[in-house]
């Protein structure tokens, strides 16, 4: 959250070893006025021990606000408790200057922390000369903004569909929600239709669209400051349709969890305004390869919850960021590592996203993103899927190249129930695509995603 100006002189950087504090004070305090400070664990404890030495925050309109984060660490094996905090006093009666900023780097008890915090504060506050100024504050927040990743800004994520793409500070965490769905339509090879009577000269059945639709669930935890664990479980439950050639209409489907995704995302980069990391991890098949149609027979591998096997995820993420401007682009390479007990397994997978978001406001952005996707084809084949029933059932109609567009909106919010949480959505459009043998036409799809970080948007 915080990258402490390295031309601080000593008088202004002021440090408690017995509570691990350091406090920055940039600018003088005027102690009379009113604060207020962010809605969460460590603000409420701000605001008790501030209040009880003199502060007022009983004012709405108030002159300065103090802007704290958290991280958290397991007590007892399955306990959480506050772990570090850091935070900005910000002047928002002198154009949102920031006037100090302080850490803790190990919090022991958060009481006597921040009552040692508004200490530290009222006792240095009274060093201040008679301009009531250690240092030029522009110089300061200047140096301070081109080192410091705003991430409380709507466009410091990633755009909806897209994951794993920030990392967290020390004890840092976020839950996050994202449905996706996706719509297919009409028989291609290649980039052509085929038509009804071209696929009846091959298959039994017509298969006439298909829909996707999937609920993920997001954890992340950031183990250090430099790496942060990330896992992402799906709940899929999709939908075929096909005619017979008795030009009958017919829908199966299935439901059911899919494969566990786990990342480490490594920190090479964070200097400046841009931050790299790496994601490297594995796909674990938690989801079935077993589901069967109401006449127990074997469904389509498309229809399949999960690979039935381990894949290897790697690549990563650059992502920089500008006054009013972000930018970033994810190659992620997905490759499967062996058969699965029904005799295949899925084909390597290349996936590059590459986005731009500008902000609309404080809380609003735009985006747009296009994906690249390179799949091979499903190498093996599952002894119980009779390939000639209809296209879905035959391994050699696997594996594609497609590039997909998307238009996003990005929502931030700092107050109120959803403080603390992120809404970003995405309508994706199929630009080009490629099918190897006949495949269902990808046409549309949408993305909703709500992330939620309880010790705030700071730090990650």
């Amino acid at each position: 959250m915080l990258c402490c100006v390295s031309n601080l002189i000593s008088a202004q950087e002021i440090r408690s070893k017995k509570e691990n504090i350091t406090l920055n004070l940039v600018n003088g305090i005027d102690l009379t006025s009113t604060f207020n400070v962010t809605e969460n664990k460590v603000g409420e404890s701000i605001r008790k021990t501030f209040g009880e030495s003199g502060l007022d925050f009983s004012d709405e309109n108030n002159r300065y606000f103090i802007s704290v984060s958290f991280g958290w660490s397991y007590k007892r094996s399955t306990e959480l408790e506050i772990d570090n905090y850091k935070g900005l006093i910000i002047d928002k009666g002198d154009g949102d200057k920031i006037i100090a900023e302080f850490t803790c780097s190990k919090t022991n008890n958060l009481q006597s922390s921040t009552q040692e915090l508004i200490n530290l504060i009222m006792l240095h506050n009274k060093a201040i000369d008679e301009e009531g100024k250690f240092i030029d504050i522009s110089d300061h927040f200047m140096k301070m903004n081109k080192k410091m990743w705003d991430s409380s800004r709507p466009d410091s994520h990633a755009p909806s569909a897209i994951l794993a793409d920030h990392t967290h500070a020390t004890g840092g965490m976020m839950f996050g929600y994202k449905y996706t769905s996706s719509r297919g339509e009409n028989n291609y090879n290649g980039n052509k239709i085929f038509t009804r009577d071209d696929i009846a000269t091959y298959y039994d059945r017509h298969v006439t669209s298909q829909v996707f639709g999937t609920h993920s669930f997001e954890f992340m935890y950031g183990l250090t400051d430099k790496l942060t664990l990330f896992s992402n479980l799906n709940f899929h439950i999709n939908e075929s349709s096909y005619l017979s050639k008795q030009n009958n209409l017919y829908t199966f489907n299935s439901s059911g969890i899919g494969d566990l995704e786990v990342q480490f995302l490594y920190n090479l980069v964070a200097n400046e305004n841009i931050k790299i990391h790496s994601n490297i991890g594995f796909s674990l098949p938690t989801g079935s390869i077993s589901r069967e149609d109401i006449n127990d027979g074997i469904l389509p591998y498309s229809m399949q919850m999960g690979s039935g096997h381990v894949s290897s995820v790697i690549g990563f993420t650059v992502f920089s960021q500008f006054n009013k401007f972000s930018a970033g682009i994810q190659p992620i390479y997905k490759l499967s590592l062996y058969e699965n007990s029904r005799g295949y397994m899925a084909g390597d997978k290349l996936s590059i996203n590459y986005w731009g978001a500008m902000n609309l406001s404080k809380l609003i952005s735009i985006s747009f993103r296009q994906n690249y996707i390179y799949l091979n084809g499903i190498k093996g084949q599952d002894s119980e899927l009779d390939s000639t029933i209809m296209i879905l059932n035959n391994k050699n109609n696997s594996g594609y190249v497609l590039l997909n567009s998307a238009l996003g909106l990005n929502f931030t919010f700092n107050k109120g129930i959803l403080k603390n949480k992120r809404l970003s959505m995405e309508y994706i459009l199929p630009t080009y695509m490629s099918y190897e043998g006949l495949q269902v036409g990808s046409f549309n799809g949408f993305s909703l995603t709500l992330q939620y970080s309880p010790g705030g948007h700071m730090g990650h």
